[in-house]
């Protein structure tokens, strides 16, 4: 050993790792394109991979109509929104979001009795 000590960690420094696996990266894209485009999970087919060292995300979704929106508005809106979703909640650049629409979910109002 040397007479030198090892200078103390900053308070406010946290020592340690954080893992965000590809499972994880998926599911949140999942829920964000769920979030946005108003359907079912079940409904969504999202495929990640690497471009880079950006995530290129390739999206399978339904067509869910919305209120004054038409097909390409919808996948402007949900391209732009997984791209800054990513950023901010997983801290991963996109570069690409590619978007199929795969058929057509109409939502169905039921009456309350």
């Amino acid at each position: 050993m040397t007479d030198e000590e090892a200078a103390p960690a900053p308070e406010d420094v946290v020592v340690g790792t954080t893992t965000i696996t590809a499972r994880a990266l998926q599911r949140l894209a999942v829920g964000i394109v769920h979030d946005v485009a108003r359907v079912s999970t079940r409904d969504v087919g999202v495929q990640l991979s690497d471009r880079r060292g950006a995530v290129r995300i390739s999206v399978a979704v339904p067509v869910a109509p919305k209120h004054g929106l038409n097909l390409v508005d919808s996948g402007e809106e949900l391209r732009r929104d997984l791209i800054e979703k990513m950023q901010t909640l997983a801290g991963r650049e996109v570069s690409t979001v590619d978007i199929r629409y795969s058929g057509v979910r109409r939502s169905t109002e039921k009456r309350v009795r």
